[in-house]
C-alpha cells in the first residue's frame, strides 16, 4: 500500500511558482492562519471588514479583478465577468450597501464562466438561489433591491479602505471568518509563512490534547 506523500511549504511554492494555481491551496489556508503571516510582512491589518460569505462553506482563493461603481450600477460588474478568467475572484466596491449588485442572474453568469467567486463591498440580494447554484459570495450586507444595468463604472483600478489597497493581482482568501487580501509580489513569501503557522498550530494542538496548558506552552 502506497502512503500519501506529506507536501512541505517548499514544495508547494515551487509548483505555485511553475504553474500560478490557487485551488490546490485553497483548502490548505484558512484566513487567521493567513492573517497572522502577514503581521511582519505588512504594516496594516489586511482584512477587509464587514464582509462575510452568504454561505459558511464558501471558500476562495485567487487572483483579485477589482470593479468600482455605485450602488445603482450592476452593468459594471457584468463587464468584469466578461473579462475574468477561470478562477480569478471579482472585487466589486461600492458607494453604499442599500441597493444591490449582484444576485442570481449574475452568478450563474460567473459560475458558467469559472469564475471563482464574487467579493462585494456592498449588497447582494437572490440569497436563497445563489446558495442553491453554490456559487461563492462574499458581501457587506444583504437586500431585495437592484439598481440598473448603467456599466458607468471602471474595472481593473486600485479600491482604497482606509490603510488598504486592493489592486488588481492581488490575491484573495475568504472563508467564514472574512476576507484577507495579499500583494499578489508577496503572496508566495506569506503561503510559506501561513503553512508554517499551520504546522506549529497542529504541534500546539497535540499538546494541549496531551495535558498541557496554552499559558504552560507559550510561557516557554
Amino acid at each position: 500500500m502506497n502512503r500519501k506523500m506529506e507536501i512541505s511549504p517548499e514544495k508547494l511554492l515551487k509548483r505555485f511558482a511553475r504553474q500560478e494555481s490557487y485551488s490546490e491551496w485553497k483548502n490548505k489556508l484558512s484566513t487567521p492562519q493567513l492573517s497572522d503571516a502577514l503581521k511582519d510582512l505588512l504594516d496594516y491589518i489586511p482584512v477587509i471588514p464587514g464582509i462575510k460569505p452568504i454561505k459558511d462553506e464558501y471558500k476562495i482563493l485567487g487572483k483579485i479583478i477589482t470593479v468600482s461603481t455605485c450602488a445603482y450600477d450592476w452593468g459594471t460588474p457584468l463587464k468584469a465577468i466578461e473579462m475574468a478568467g477561470k478562477g480569478d475572484i471579482l472585487f466589486i466596491n461600492v458607494d453604499k450597501d442599500d441597493v444591490a449588485v449582484w444576485g442570481e442572474l449574475t452568478s450563474k453568469n460567473a459560475s458558467y464562466k469559472g469564475i471563482g467567486g464574487t467579493i462585494i463591498y456592498g449588497a447582494t440580494r437572490d440569497v436563497a438561489a445563489i446558495r442553491e447554484l453554490n456559487y461563492p459570495v462574499f458581501s457587506k450586507s444583504i437586500v431585495p433591491n437592484a439598481g440598473y444595468p448603467r456599466g458607468e463604472g471602471e474595472i481593473n483600478v486600485p479600491l482604497q479602505y482606509e490603510d488598504i489597497t486592493v489592486n488588481p493581482g492581488d490575491v484573495a482568501l475568504g472563508d467564514e471568518c472574512g476576507v484577507v487580501v495579499v500583494p499578489g509580489e508577496l503572496f508566495p513569501q506569506a503561503l510559506r509563512k501561513a503553512m508554517q503557522i499551520k504546522e506549529d498550530e497542529k504541534k500546539i494542538a497535540k499538546k494541549v490534547d496531551e495535558g498541557y496548558s496554552l499559558a504552560s506552552i507559550f510561557n516557554k
